[in-house]
């Protein structure tokens, strides 16, 4: 079933020098791309994975019988799912790639306060202003200076400038846990039921048996009980 994810918050002019935290609220792991989305949008990690999922999948992926994994993500993918959350902008390609640091330094214009998706060569991370976030800082938002990976080469820049209305993404509906806990119970009736029979049946298949006893007595003055079975 398809229902609205929440989205952004409301529409306005992109916010400047800021940043949130890219909070996980599923036990998945946090991914680059879903962090760096939720960085900058502020949605949670699992709406920004659901963005993905429709740019990857398109609007009837739920129908699916499984929920597919958001892992790697293109940069095409990263900013069709931003521009779904309500964030346009333009790409600036690095051709001398230089490191993070050099990056982060020379940044002039709108680079330099505007958050901007920055493509490592391992992973993207989120920065604008003088904070920075990615999954080694655990999607926390950090200052510039206490980044991660500062050496390593920047291939492109998503610049984002402008804001548009949201668009409706499509994302699983929750089984309510009544339903969880009815189709629990019903399972658990199921096996109960099955071993019951299970008994009832080698009840009805064990010959009838009938012991006696005799006391034995050790030397010492130790004794225990022993059983004999005669068929009847």
């Amino acid at each position: 079933m398809k229902t609205p994810t929440t989205l952004a918050p409301t529409l306005g002019a992109i916010k400047t020098r800021y940043l949130n935290d890219a909070v996980r609220d599923t036990k998945s792991r946090l991914y680059s791309g879903p962090a760096v989305i939720a960085a900058i949008t502020g949605v949670t990690s699992s709406q920004a994975s659901d963005a993905v999922r429709q740019v990857r999948y398109g609007a009837r992926w739920p129908d699916f019988s499984y929920t597919p994994p958001i892992k790697r993500t293109r940069g095409y993918e990263i900013e069709q799912a931003l521009r779904l959350l309500g964030y346009v902008g333009s790409w600036r390609l690095m051709p001398h790639r230089p490191t993070l640091a050099a990056y982060l330094n020379a940044r002039t214009g709108a680079e330099r306060d505007h958050p901007c998706v920055v493509f490592l060569s391992t992973h993207c991370v989120a920065v604008s202003g003088g904070v920075f976030c990615d999954v080694f800082s655990r999607g926390e938002v950090v200052d510039i200076d206490d980044a991660k990976g500062r050496r390593k080469k920047v291939s492109r820049v998503l610049v984002l400038t402008k804001r548009i209305a949201p668009s409706p993404i499509a994302s699983r509906q929750p089984v309510p846990n009544a339903a969880k806990a009815g189709a629990n119970s019903s399972v658990d009736r199921l096996f109960v039921r099955r071993s019951s029979l299970r008994r009832e049946h080698s009840a009805s298949r064990s010959p009838r048996t009938k012991f006696t006893s005799s006391a034995v007595t050790k030397p010492g003055g130790i004794g225990w009980e022993a059983g004999r079975a005669s068929r009847t």
